[in-house]
């Protein structure tokens, strides 16, 4: 078995081990260095995903950027392993999906991501053109100081964000998820620009999420 496959294996069983309570204190946590965040106050535009299990719940985060007029993203899955985002205006604008994922709606409009860099004009209600800031938090199974990560191992993320490398990917993770081991990584693998988790903010790349 490729030792990728065994440490996902290990980090997921660990990250289900968790209490409840443990996750939810620690989500908490993470979502208050989220929103305090130049990152997350500077982005009009949070592209971000629905919580599964044990995973940091980022839902606060989400409500907070709806109740002020930011613009919020979801992904949706499709069976040839493509993943795009679609804008939600409330969290009840979401159903259950592929892997018991809750996605967004079919009414929901698709993120057209390639009109976006980090910030750079892009159509407004196709009359207008705005400065919009992209922040996209990120999901993952374990991560290691350099930035890498591991997710599920479909690839999903990883071809988004090649497809997609403007785009500010600050990834949720507690301090558990964290590898002092350097993981091992393919050329298809895309890094992190920051890890918040529970205790600190990880920057990877300083020139991303100033």
């Amino acid at each position: 078995m490729p030792k990728r496959t065994t440490c996902r294996k290990q980090y997921i069983a660990l990250r289900r081990q968790m209490l409840k309570e443990d996750a939810a204190s620690k989500s908490a946590a993470i979502c208050e260095k989220i929103l305090n965040s130049t990152a997350y106050k500077t982005a009009q535009v949070i592209v971000a995903y629905y919580p599964l299990g044990n995973e940091v719940d980022c839902l606060p985060v989400l409500e907070d950027a709806l109740n002020n007029g930011k613009h919020v993203m979801l992904p949706r899955t499709e069976a040839d392993c493509r993943m795009d985002f679609y804008e939600i205006h409330s969290l009840l604008d979401v159903e259950e999906g592929h892997f018991h994922v809750m996605e967004p709606k079919e009414y929901c409009r698709k993120f057209e991501a390639d009109r976006f860099t980090g910030e750079v004009s892009t159509k407004v209600q196709d009359t207008m053109q705005k400065e919009l800031s992209v922040l996209v938090l990120v999901p993952g199974v374990v991560f290691d100081f350099e930035g890498n990560r591991y997710g599920y191992g479909k690839g999903y993320y990883d071809r988004y964000f090649a497809k997609f490398p403007q785009l500010k990917r600050i990834a949720l993770a507690y301090t558990d998820q964290l590898s002092e081991e350097p993981l091992e990584c393919l050329e298809t693998d895309v890094k992190m620009h920051a890890i918040v988790t529970e205790r600190e903010i990880i920057v990877i790349d300083e020139t991303m999420v100033v």
